[in-house]
């Protein structure tokens, strides 16, 4: 099932991007459920701002949650129970469940490699109590 969402712009070149099929495995403990997802593709051939790989594939939070609700429903399909939570988010003292797309110029994103290591880490250790903040 194709999701109905709103295409939207490419980042590089503002034209509408298309959906394309990708398979992504939602694994909980020794249980794995391959999915049938979706990315959005850029229509016109971009390269990756970031690797420069062509073509352009991306994510957006509607997608993100549609894939999440579809592997849900696949999984109490498959299994007969409620897909249980991720370890990975029960790991951290608080569960992140916020998405956050955010598009920057290459220049924004040069200087953001030159003061990160890994750059999601690097950013959530900005947003940190100040107790908690490394460096």
């Amino acid at each position: 099932m194709k999701p109905t969402l709103t295409p939207p712009p490419c980042a590089c070149c503002g034209q509408t991007a298309e959906l394309v099929p990708k398979l992504t495995r939602f694994r909980r403990g020794e249980r794995v459920l391959p999915v049938e997802g979706y990315l959005w593709r850029c229509a016109h051939g971009c390269a990756d701002p970031d690797t420069g790989d062509a073509p352009y594939e991306f994510s957006t939070p509607a997608l993100m949650a549609w894939e999440e609700a579809r592997a849900a429903e696949a999984w109490l399909e498959r299994f007969g129970e409620p897909m249980p939570p991720s370890k990975r988010a029960q790991q951290v003292a608080a569960r992140r469940t916020v998405r956050v797309p955010v598009l920057l110029t290459r220049d924004e994103a040069a200087r953001l490699d030159e003061l990160r290591g890994d750059r999601p880490q690097f950013l959530r250790q900005l947003l940190s109590p100040p107790s908690r903040r490394v460096g």
